[in-house]
């Protein structure tokens, strides 16, 4: 397994909005592409690929400041979930954000994964809130070079 930084608007980026429709949006009916998703060309797009260069994982870092970025849209392709791609993925993502200058990470965790991003070192803050049509929290982690 492999992690690469993707293109907005390449092949790869294609795959990756088709991942994160699969796994985040139908399940609750809804639909990435009625989505803005002109945004995601300034925010920064990872995925973990397996030996044969197909897309298992992707997850997104959007620039908040020079030092701040918000975590987003993470998806594991169900028949992996639970076998360590999302935290490969994550941490090898926290590692370039560092690299890159950003010390302060962020996200809107669904309740049902506050436990991974827990033992990867992320802390809640702040009330339970509804996003998407269910309940998240919001959870920080500081990561350095």
């Amino acid at each position: 397994m492999n992690v690469k930084e993707i293109r907005h608007g390449s092949t790869e980026y294609q795959q990756e909005c088709a991942l994160r429709q699969e796994v985040m949006r139908k399940p609750l009916g809804l639909n990435l592409y009625d989505e803005d998703l002109v945004a995601e060309r300034g925010q920064i797009h990872f995925g973990l690929y397996d030996d044969n260069d197909q897309l298992v994982a992707c997850v997104i870092a959007a620039p908040v400041t020079a030092t701040e970025a918000k975590i987003r849209q993470m998806a594991v392709r169900p028949s992996l979930q639970g076998k360590g791609c999302g935290r490969v993925l994550l941490e090898a993502a926290e590692k370039v954000l560092a690299q890159r200058g950003f010390t302060d990470l962020f996200l809107h965790s669904r309740m049902t994964a506050i436990g991974f991003y827990e033992r990867l070192g992320y802390t809640r803050t702040g009330p339970e809130f509804m996003e998407v049509g269910m309940p998240h929290v919001k959870m920080c982690k500081s990561v350095s070079f």
